[in-house]
């Protein structure tokens, strides 16, 4: 939440208007203050109200208002103080979500020694209150206005982050690529150029994902998402993916397996490029986490009505997470709220774009800790089975 002054919220001229009207029907004088009580209306100093419920702050180096004064606007109380005309001044607070953003005051004119009984000042400072109330209403309001437009900013200035990062990205590859395939050609070596194209092939499966991410991201922020399907064979695409994550570890050993069962199509419809991200990202996970990458993925499917079932299930070590973490994960992926994975290493290990793409083809996640030293996810998603003989036809 952004933090506002009351001039961020409404305008002093229409505050001026409504200060105006309020003297004109009440027959009293008023005016309209900061925080701090500084006036941001124009109006005479009608009393030394203001002086009475200020103390001077060493620390802040200006005045404040007396704690005891504060509290009590803080609750939303109209208070009254005696002044010199034995008659009473009055204030009551603008207050954004518990927090005071200003001061509505009224009392008679001390200058002009105007008499004002009490019972005048006592039936202007509760229609004062409901003035005040009905402009902190406003004010949360235009508050509620200008952080969304704060949000959408900064989605917007997120967007564009991770557009120039991906195209950065991209151009140095693509720089890397023309070098490396420049001098395997000059060389005329054969068994060089196959080593450099398996090269380029590598890092373009990471480029890829880099620039399928960006674009998802993008598309759910502007509400744009759509999936885009296609025939294709999950048993193709799962090797290819594991051995893409195994490169992230470099020298290490990692010991990666999986098994796609006989009830599985050999073609499938539905989006295989969400499909190898949840792949790719699981592994990938695991990879970055562990000096010795160990996981597993046993892939299923059922028939259900018109649609083909596929399970994932995924076993990965808990090494490289505290407890803390692990519980910030299943709390994450139980209730969707990213706020779980906040301040933790978790946030950038890719679970959350894997959500995503999981309720995006309309799939079910389940998280669970089996061990100590094991944690287990279950993905569902739904798919079309295609006939062999219907990808002639």
């Amino acid at each position: 939440m952004l933090k506002f002054t009351i001039t961020d919220l409404l305008d002093a001229d229409s505050l001026q208007i409504i200060q105006d009207a309020f003297e004109r029907f009440a027959g009293i004088k008023a005016l309209v203050a900061d925080p701090s009580a500084n006036p941001v209306t124009e109006g005479s100093d009608f009393s030394d109200f203001l002086s009475k419920i200020l103390v001077y702050n060493e620390d802040a180096n200006e005045p404040v208002l007396k704690k005891e004064i504060l509290h009590l606007l803080r609750e939303g109380k109209t208070i009254t103080l005696k002044n010199e005309l034995e008659s009473f001044d009055a204030a009551s607070p603008l207050l954004l979500e518990g927090e005071l953003i200003g001061l509505f005051i009224c009392g008679p004119d001390v200058e002009s020694n105007q008499k004002v009984s009490e019972a005048a000042v006592s039936r202007g400072s509760k229609f004062l209150a409901s003035i005040a109330e009905a402009l902190s209403q406003m004010a949360y309001a235009s508050s509620l206005s200008l952080n969304n437009s704060h949000a959408m900013q900064q989605s917007a200035m997120s967007a564009s982050s991770a557009v120039t990062e991906t195209a950065l990205k991209m151009k140095q590859s693509m720089q890397e690529w023309v070098e490396v395939m420049s001098e395997a050609l000059e060389s005329n070596d054969l068994e060089l150029i196959k080593k450099q194209v398996e090269r380029i092939l590598e890092t373009g499966t990471d480029v890829y994902t880099a620039v399928n991410d960006s674009v998802q991201n993008i598309q759910d922020k502007i509400g744009s998402t759509h999936l885009v399907e296609t025939e294709y064979s999950v048993h193709r695409l799962i090797p290819h993916y594991i051995e893409q994550a195994k490169k992230v570890m470099g020298d290490k050993s990692p010991d990666f397996s999986f098994n796609i069962e006989d009830s599985v199509p050999l073609y499938l419809f539905g989006d295989n490029d969400r499909i190898s991200q949840i792949v790719y990202l699981l592994f990938k996970s695991s990879a970055r986490r562990l000096e010795s990458g160990k996981a597993s993925l046993d892939l299923s499917a059922k028939k259900s009505s018109y649609a083909t079932i596929l399970t994932f299930k995924f076993i990965d070590s808990t090494s490289g997470f505290t407890d803390e973490e692990l519980e910030a994960l299943q709390m994450f992926i139980e209730t969707g709220d990213q706020s779980y994975l906040e301040d933790t290493k978790v946030k950038g290990m890719g679970y959350r774009t894997i959500a995503r793409i999981v309720q995006q083809m309309f799939g079910v996640i389940n998280f669970e800790i089996t061990s100590d030293s094991e944690m287990e996810f279950v993905i569902k998603i739904p798919q079309l089975e295609v006939e062999v003989e219907e990808l002639g036809s």
